[in-house]
């Protein structure tokens, strides 16, 4: 009999449990997927998948040995049959799954040092040792993951004990598995850090000092940052009626998937040698009905830098969040805003920045863009 159970018990005395995936079910034709050995697995049998665009694995399992009242974060185990280098420990993958009843979305994956991946579906937390845990997973990303084959090797159920996020955003399952459908609050205000805004002298820019460290803050309008090369369109512009508005004309992307922010940032508006964030102030169209799925962001004046920032313009699920994220806030002014570049200020007469921002899936189109907003840290 071949094993499909694998139990360790960490430092804490908490125990994960991984349930092979020669237990799933598969929907697909036999000829898809098959049983085979291969080296550095911890089951005798792994499943290969031919085509990850069309998945239809069926998942229901009942756990046996999770630790009561700890929060268990549901991973799939899997690892590409090519060997492939990855940039970073992160994969952009996709992965469309169906949970409780609810299509969901698992953007990215996690890298080991053996190549096997992690994707975190959903968190919990058992009251008992034993709960049930179904969910179906439909397709990858062919764009990204390529049109390569796929090992799976199970269902990985692993505490997660370096968590930052208060407890209340869990919720405790009575045995059955439940859709967590606990986000980052969307709404949350950003409070106001400064006591007055000045407009310098050409009436664009905007300046004020920090309450909190009493250095320098300053604002730029979307016209000012926005690049728009001469022979693509990617912005209609719209002047604001608003009197008490600070910015006076405004950028909505159209159907395109990139655009750049480039400018010249003029040290004296700032303080000197002062750590400093980039926010992106914005806010999405009543016809925006994209923009979920995270956004890359590289900063192009610094090529020896491999690894990318992330952003959300919409309020993410937590398991799509893996440390370096930036997510969205309210401000005060009814606008969002989102941390896209940090940077010294330094003792130069200027600080060149170029971005450019990448959505993985669909456009930006909705998207309206007011500014940047340098804040210090």
């Amino acid at each position: 009999m071949l094993l499909c159970l694998s139990v360790k018990v960490n430092g804490n005395g908490e125990r994960s449990e991984t349930v092979s995936a020669t237990l799933f079910s598969y929907e697909n034709n036999k000829l898809h997927n098959k049983r085979i050995s291969i080296s550095n697995s911890r089951f005798q049998r792994v499943v290969k998948m031919m085509d990850i665009s069309d998945l239809k694995i069926q998942i229901k399992i009942k756990t046996q040995f999770l630790s009561p009242n700890v929060i268990y974060g549901a991973h799939l185990v899997f690892k590409f049959c090519d060997p492939r280098k990855f940039s970073s420990n992160l994969k952009y993958v996709n992965l469309k799954y169906k949970l409780g009843g609810e299509i969901l979305h698992a953007y990215f994956a996690t890298c080991g040092d053996d190549m096997w991946m992690m994707i975190e579906l959903c968190r919990f937390i058992p009251h008992k040792k034993d709960i049930d845990f179904e969910v179906l997973l439909e397709s990858l990303s062919r764009y990204y993951c390529g049109t390569g084959e796929i090992y799976v090797e199970g269902i990985h159920f692993q505490p997660i004990n370096n968590t930052t996020l208060e407890p209340e955003l869990y919720e405790k399952l009575e045995g059955v598995q439940e859709v967590l459908k606990s986000n980052l609050d969307y709404g949350q205000q950003v409070p106001v850090d400064y006591d007055e805004i000045n407009r310098l002298d050409d009436d664009e820019k905007l300046l004020s000092v920090s309450k909190a460290n009493e250095k320098n803050c300053h604002m730029l309008p979307a016209k000012m940052v926005l690049y728009e090369s001469s022979d693509v369109k990617c912005f209609n512009w719209k002047s604001l009626a608003e009197p008490e508005s600070r910015f006076l004309e405004v950028a909505e992307l159209i159907s395109h998937q990139v655009f750049q922010i480039r400018c010249k940032i003029e040290i004296q508006n700032l303080s000197p040698d002062t750590d400093y964030t980039c926010h992106l102030v914005f806010k999405l169209s009543q016809k925006c009905h994209g923009l979920h799925c995270p956004v890359r962001v590289r900063d192009v004046l610094n090529r020896k830098k491999k690894e990318f920032m992330f952003l959300y313009f919409r309020s993410p699920r937590l398991i799509n969040l893996h440390g370096n994220e930036k997510v969205p806030k309210r401000r005060e002014d009814g606008l969002m805003e989102v941390i896209m570049w940090e940077f010294n200020s330094g003792n130069n007469d200027h600080v060149p920045m170029s971005l450019k921002l990448r959505c993985y899936e669909g456009t930006m189109s909705g998207l309206i863009v007011y500014g940047v907003e340098f804040r210090p840290i």
